[in-house]
């Protein structure tokens, strides 16, 4: 997605020791940066009202081409492999490095509240990141190439302009300018020690390996279909170094809210510590590498988050 300063690096945890201030420094920039974003969003998104934004519902839509454009972008979201995924049915399509789908972080197919939702995205863009103007097929386009791990999309091909009018749909009526609740990662509060891959270790053991497996390879769907039922969360099939996931910060962030099945933004599963050390560890892990110059922007940030009062 997009590059952005003060973020964690893949395999930037703590180990014996090592890299103790380092950590310290990063985390304290990542929070301000998130912080510096989060006042923004405070005063905007009260404004909102009580409209439940994420109830788009795509069964709605009647036939014709417009709808039809909608329809094949929801299609790109959920079933990404099997359209531009690596193992696409049409190889002059796969345009995405691995075959995870767009939906295994944006829950829902874009709808979950603070799993990096689409609701206001089309509301919002363009957006000034780094005093650089970044257009919606941009932003698409970081995605492509950093937790798809592939090349971007023509901006004026049929899956670009599904992409967007899915987008579009979603986010019909919100209003021009302001990120409504639930967007972005659920603000995340500093963690009482270093994130530590170690512990996470032990966090991943109990809480993701029955899914993700031990490996981290996840679930693949059965043949002949391409993708996961699991995604993978580490290895040639995951997300590369430079996507927001490959943040410690970003993980945490998504993690606690979403992660594992069961938690939510209300009752979240795991602690605080918790969270950033399974994000430290699976971010310790072997993943390919970015391409030069592309570092994507932590949703948490870009999408104006604050932090929580205090950990717990």
């Amino acid at each position: 997605m997009l590059p952005s300063a003060g973020t964690f690096s893949v395999n930037q945890v703590h180990r014996g020791g090592r890299h103790l201030r380092t950590i310290i420094f990063e985390i304290f920039i990542a929070l301000a940066t998130v912080v510096g974003f989060g006042v923004g969003y405070l005063l905007l998104g009260r404004t909102v009202g009580t409209v439940d934004y994420y109830a788009a519902d795509i069964s709605t839509l009647g036939p014709g081409p417009e709808n039809d454009l909608i329809r094949y972008g929801r299609e790109l979201i959920v079933n990404t492999p099997r359209y531009i995924g690596r193992s696409a049915e049409n190889p002059a399509m796969a345009f995405a490095g691995n075959d995870l789908a767009c939906q295994s972080c944006h829950l829902k197919a874009g709808l979950q509240p603070y799993a990096a939702p689409f609701v206001s995205t089309a509301a919002t863009f363009p957006m000034m990141v780094n005093n650089k103007v970044i257009t919606l097929p941009e932003r698409i386009n970081g995605c492509m190439e950093l937790g798809l791990n592939g090349r971007a999309l023509p901006e004026d091909s049929r899956a670009m302009e599904a992409l967007i009018a899915y987008i579009k749909f979603v986010g019909k009526g919100t209003p021009k300018g302001v990120r409504v609740p639930g967007m972005g990662l659920k603000p995340i509060a500093l963690p009482a020690a270093v994130p530590d891959s170690r512990r996470g270790a032990e966090v991943y053991a109990k809480q993701c390996s029955s899914c993700h497996g031990a490996d981290g390879k996840g679930q693949p769907k059965p043949s002949p279909q391409a993708g996961y039922s699991v995604p993978p969360l580490w290895g040639d099939g995951s997300y590369n170094g430079g996507a927001g996931m490959g943040k410690i910060a970003y993980a945490a962030s998504y993690i606690r809210p979403n992660m594992p099945p069961g938690s939510n933004t209300h009752t979240p599963i795991l602690a605080v510590q918790e969270a950033w050390d399974v994000a430290a560890y699976m971010n310790s892990k072997p993943h390919p590498l970015a391409p030069p110059e592309k570092i994507e922007v932590p949703a948490a940030a870009a999408n104006g988050a604050a932090p929580e009062a205090a950990p717990n």
